[in-house]
């Protein structure tokens, strides 16, 4: 807790001259000076008043939500405690600021949107318009509180806590969707037979499938029948990797983040399984980080510096057979690591609505036996 005043000086003259009028009135009983030592005592007392009520602050208490989506805009209240609450309206004229970790604000601009009294303080309501995305953790809470003229404001530095993850924006990605899964019905007739391969695992047996595909040995063993298990049996999460390099325009990199994230909320509300890669640290080129719900993806594309990019210096992403789809906030042709028929390439570069994206199949020198 730190207090600063601004202009502590005029505080101290304005008593002076408050005591020397008062004097020079009760000696010469002139009815002016008088007068003018009333004004200056009531001046006094007023701007004491002031100073008073901001020292009288003892803490406060922040409410954040935990989480938002970039673009919208959050209410924040803030519960400010006083030891003195019969000081005056003193709410009125004073401005609440946050200062969060970093010196970077989720917003441009608070304004206040309602205030009340409590007994111990008031709460106040903020209002934070067009959140930017990023991972926000408040340090303090600063309450400026001035006298009705300017001259005169006490600044109270208190410690607050709260935290505040902002995701990326949500846009529609359904015509995007369809063409993914289009495309993706088009490489399963040309990889049918690579498809049912078995994969050297055992399933329990259905009824209904070909007695050719019992696997004996175990199901003697086990005394229950048990199957060869085949690759299309095998239900492949797509995989979604953003792909940003150092240098990309930031409105086009923080669209492609939220390309990324929509793609995996349409997909877990459609019950598909999906999936989000992020590279874990620059310059690692093994290190994935796998974000299998929403909430660990939205967190995961919430701390990306898009400055640094998530482009990784090599390696391919794991998955074997699983359906890649990179989403890069330059030309299809940019992602250079993609390989085979089943890594797509979804591009924020273009203009159009995000509905109206251009899907590309990535290029690759082998071909993949995913299954998406």
């Amino acid at each position: 807790m730190t207090t600063s005043i601004r202009r502590p000086w005029l505080l101290t003259a304005l008593v002076l001259a408050s005591a020397a009028v008062t004097c020079l009135a009760l000696g010469t009983g002139a009815v002016g000076l008088r007068a003018l030592g009333g004004a200056l005592d009531a001046l006094c007392l007023y701007e004491l008043s002031v100073a008073m009520a901001a020292l009288a602050i003892s803490k406060t208490r922040v409410e954040i939500p935990a989480r938002a989506f970039a673009g919208d805009s959050v209410r924040i209240a803030v519960e400010v405690s006083t030891r003195a609450p019969r000081l005056g309206r003193w709410e009125r004229r004073a401005e609440i600021a946050l200062e969060w970790e970093g010196h970077r604000a989720a917003s441009d601009s608070l304004k206040t949107v309602a205030c009340c009294r409590e007994p111990g303080g008031c709460r106040v309501e903020l209002e934070a318009p067009s959140l930017r995305r990023g991972r926000y953790a408040l340090n303090a809470v600063r309450v400026r509180v001035s006298d009705a003229f300017g001259l005169f404001s006490v600044d109270r530095r208190l410690p607050a806590e709260g935290a505040m993850v902002v995701y990326p924006k949500l846009v529609p990605v359904g015509d995007w969707v369809r063409e993914i899964e289009r495309r993706m019905r088009t490489h399963e007739a040309t990889e049918r037979e690579a498809e049912v391969a078995p994969t050297g695992g055992v399933v329990p047996y259905r009824p209904g499938e070909r007695l050719s595909l019992i696997h004996w040995p175990t199901s003697l063993r086990t005394g229950d029948l048990y199957a060869r298990e085949m690759a299309s049996d095998i239900v492949r999460p797509w995989r979604i990797v953003p792909w940003i390099r150092p240098g990309d325009p930031p409105h086009l990199a923080e669209r492609a983040l939220s390309v990324v994230l929509s793609l995996v909320a349409h997909g877990q509300r459609g019950g598909l399984p999906v999936e989000c890669i992020i590279p874990a640290g620059h310059g690692q080129p093994a290190a994935w980080r796998r974000c299998r719900t929403f909430d660990e993806a939205g967190s995961a594309l919430a701390e990306i510096d898009v400055c640094v990019g998530t482009a990784p210096p090599s390696a391919e992403v794991p998955g074997g057979w699983s359906a890649t789809i990179w989403v890069t906030a330059g030309a299809p042709e940019s992602v250079g690591l993609a390989r085979g028929r089943r890594a797509l390439v979804v591009s924020a570069a273009d203009r159009r609505e995000p509905g109206d994206g251009r899907v590309a199949r990535a290029r690759g020198p082998e071909p993949s036996d995913a299954r998406a």
